[in-house]
């Protein structure tokens, strides 16, 4: 009876130490919107052709820092644009602050005219505008 019992207490130590190991809590991670400091584009396209904005900035102190997206929007002849990052809160972050370095976007369809691109910003930030004229 001993030995049974033993064996079930080894058993189920070693059930708990095995399944214990894969457990580790994720990183804590939050979107954020990224201060954007510049862009550059044509000035004039032709309507056939894609519109490329190149976005410059800091996303973050350390590599714990990344981008994650651009959330567009569209309205008559103007792209709304915010740019956003990713912060994984962890122990281990290496330093040396991390860019945009000229991520790029690209928008199509766009009918001739004078377009305006606005680059929003975090709360209390003046959005960046620029034009465009697609012929």
């Amino acid at each position: 009876m001993k030995n049974k019992l033993l064996v079930a207490i080894l058993i189920i130590a070693g059930f708990i130490a095995v399944t214990g190991q894969g457990c580790k809590k994720d990183d804590d991670t939050r979107e954020y919107i990224i201060k954007v400091d510049s862009i550059t584009h044509a000035d004039t396209i032709a309507a056939a052709d894609g519109f490329e904005v190149h976005f410059y900035g800091k996303i973050g102190d350390n590599d714990c820092f990344e981008f994650s997206r651009f959330l567009n929007g569209f309205g008559p002849s103007e792209i709304n644009v915010t740019v956003y990052g990713l912060e994984t809160v962890r122990d281990d972050c290496l330093g040396g602050p991390v860019m945009l370095d000229g991520k790029g976007a690209i928008y199509f369809d766009m009918t001739p005219g004078d377009w305006t691109i606005r680059v929003l910003q975090p709360e209390g930030v003046t959005p960046i505008e620029s034009s465009v004229f697609v012929r």
